[in-house]
């Protein structure tokens, strides 16, 4: 099976499926075809960008120590509770801890982001966190092209 065949299916990749690795570059289905819509957004993947990292954890002490671990491999981290209305709306939360490691330095390149998501993997599951993805937007140019080709 190709690269690309897994996302030329009829039906959408199963939760299995997204978390398998491409054989290129190592890098998770499921990063890929944010990759993907990046690029259809016109994004240039080697230009510096922010990109965000997301994990939860259940007290505030395993928070701070994984917000401690991320900081020495060179990420910003913010820790914070979640958002009260959130609680009230979601009781059942079990990790009620946001730790949000950031990078303002790097492109998408599949080495950064393939190291940076098994990083925030692991430090999440060492401190008896979860890691719940990653998310970055357009840079200002490819923004303002984005908008110059609207009507």
């Amino acid at each position: 099976m190709g690269f690309l065949d897994r996302f030329r299916r009829s039906r959408p990749l199963s939760e299995s499926e997204l978390n398998e690795r491409s054989h290129v570059d190592g890098v998770r289905y499921r990063d890929l075809q944010i990759l993907g819509q990046l690029t259809q957004m016109g994004a240039d993947l080697h230009a510096i960008r922010h990109t965000v990292f997301y994990s939860y954890f259940p007290a505030r002490v395993t928070a701070t120590a994984a917000a401690d671990a991320l900081r020495a491999k060179g990420f910003a981290v913010t820790v914070s509770p979640l958002p009260e209305e959130f609680l009230i709306e979601h009781p059942e939360a079990p990790n009620p801890w946001r730790v949000t490691a950031e990078r303002r330095d790097r492109g998408l390149i599949p080495d950064f982001l393939r190291e940076s998501v098994d990083l925030c993997a692991a430090v999440a599951d060492e401190f008896g966190g979860q890691y719940d993805g990653w998310e970055c937007g357009l840079t200002e140019v490819e923004a303002a092209a984005v908008e110059a080709q609207k009507p």
